[in-house]
């Protein structure tokens, strides 16, 4: 999967981190995620993974309006899933993300192929 066709979820402080492997993407070709998915729909996303890895969060109520919300959801969908890009500290978000060092090993995730709806 390139990551640049890829919506992206960006997880900071989420409990499944340490669970996620190091993310190394390489050639622009993004790692998949063994043994996880996720599921993206208006009121709420699950990313899943392994045995009891896993974790849910709304997805109406933060930064974005519903549009953008129901955007990211259709190109979940249209994509195949979503590129997990998760870091330790939730705030680390707050500031400019250096996306190069982030996809070369400064992150945790992959590319998590859609759950069935």
């Amino acid at each position: 999967m390139s990551g640049a066709s890829a919506p992206i979820l960006l997880l900071g402080g989420a409990p499944v981190h340490g669970a996620l492997p190091v993310l190394r993407v390489a050639d622009g070709a993004v790692p998949g995620l063994d043994g996880w998915s996720v599921f993206a729909s208006l009121t709420m996303c699950v990313l899943d993974g392994p045995g009891d890895a896993g974790c849910l969060f709304p997805t109406l109520g933060g930064s974005f309006a519903a549009d953008g919300v129901a955007g990211w959801c259709a190109e979940v969908e249209r994509a195949g899933g979503a590129l997990v890009v998760s870091l330790p500290d939730p705030a680390a978000l707050a500031g400019p993300l250096d996306w190069t060092a982030l996809l070369d090993g400064g992150s945790h995730g992959g590319f998590a192929p859609a759950a069935a709806a």
